[in-house]
């Protein structure tokens, strides 16, 4: 297959319009439809409906362009790593965040920079079903999420898991006990963090709740895990349910251990199945799993990427 006829159908399709495709890719437009023609002739199905001004995507050429943009991004990358190869390590690495991970980066970035001087990041900071959708697109090299995962075609590597607290406002009297139930928050309001699917904590902290007969107070919820401190530095009355991980390291709050079933985070590197990892996205895998990994995993982070899992 010709891989010059893939690139322009990409850009076809992310152009909208012959025109804008072709001065994007420095031909007139004959060409580009030629090329398009060879395409559909070369894989025997119809990828656009040609209209007099415009086109319509098949489904065929959706199935096509996702497929595309995937070995287009894998063959772009191992050139680039190739041409380094032998030199200090260096290039860059795109990296997507979810908010209850959002320590992991902050500790780790200074140590890569000194790690990798020559290395540059592009962080995505968002929820989990965003990141997903952007690493199935292969915006992504590497993406730093949390488990349960609405996708399955991705190699997971565990880190460690954190348990959670309650932090009270000012105003409000935390218990004297060291960690509290469900009971203990009945009538408080409380700040949540809540994922755009209904997953993840927020399904686990309902459950505890639902358990025990109560209906909590949810003041508010947010997907942003940064806010709900500063919020509460702010005056707010209510208690934020965080991992003990995404609690600032001055804040000067009353936290108390949160005693839930089956509630901790359980932070993972993801990496998309059968995608192209540069030698810097290897590098980068490694020193976050070296660095926040489970005490007790002993695996090399080799072991994990290539399993057959």
């Amino acid at each position: 297959m010709d891989f010059k006829r893939l690139e322009y159908f990409c850009s076809l399709v992310e152009f909208g319009s012959f025109s804008k495709a072709a001065t994007s890719l420095h031909i007139s437009q004959p060409p580009l439809s030629q090329r398009i023609k060879e395409l559909e002739e070369e894989l025997g199905v119809t990828l656009i409906h040609r209209t007099s001004r415009s086109f319509q995507i098949t489904p065929a050429g959706e199935e096509l362009y996702h497929r595309a943009q995937f070995i287009l991004s894998y063959i772009h990358a191992f050139e680039k790593d190739f041409l380094r190869s032998g030199d200090p390590v260096s290039g860059h690495v795109r990296i997507g965040v979810c908010p209850p991970c959002n320590s992991f980066i902050l500790e780790a970035m200074p140590k890569l920079q000194k790690l990798y001087p020559q290395l540059t990041y592009r962080l995505w900071l968002m929820d989990n079903q965003s990141l997903e959708r952007h690493m199935q697109e292969v915006h992504l090299d590497i993406c730093l999420a949390q488990l349960p995962l609405r996708n399955q075609n991705y190699k997971v590597i565990p880190l460690r898991s954190s348990p959670y607290c309650a932090i009270y406002g000012a105003g409000l009297r935390a218990p004297t006990k060291k960690s509290i139930r469900p009971a203990d928050l009945r009538d408080v309001p409380l700040l949540l963090s809540r994922r755009r699917d209904d997953g993840g904590s927020y399904d686990q902290i309902m459950k505890n709740f639902q358990t025990e007969g109560i209906v909590p107070h949810v003041f508010a919820d947010t997907q942003d895990t940064r806010i709900m401190v500063d919020m509460l530095r702010h005056g707010l009355n209510a208690v934020a349910l965080l991992p003990e991980s995404e609690i600032p390291g001055n804040c000067t709050l009353e936290c108390r251990r949160l005693y839930f079933n089956d509630l901790n985070t359980f932070p993972v590197i993801l990496v998309l199945r059968q995608a192209y990892l540069s030698h810097a996205a290897y590098r980068v895998i490694q020193f976050l799993y070296e660095s926040f990994r489970n005490p007790e995993d002993k695996k090399d982070y080799l072991s994990l990427l290539f399993s057959e899992d």
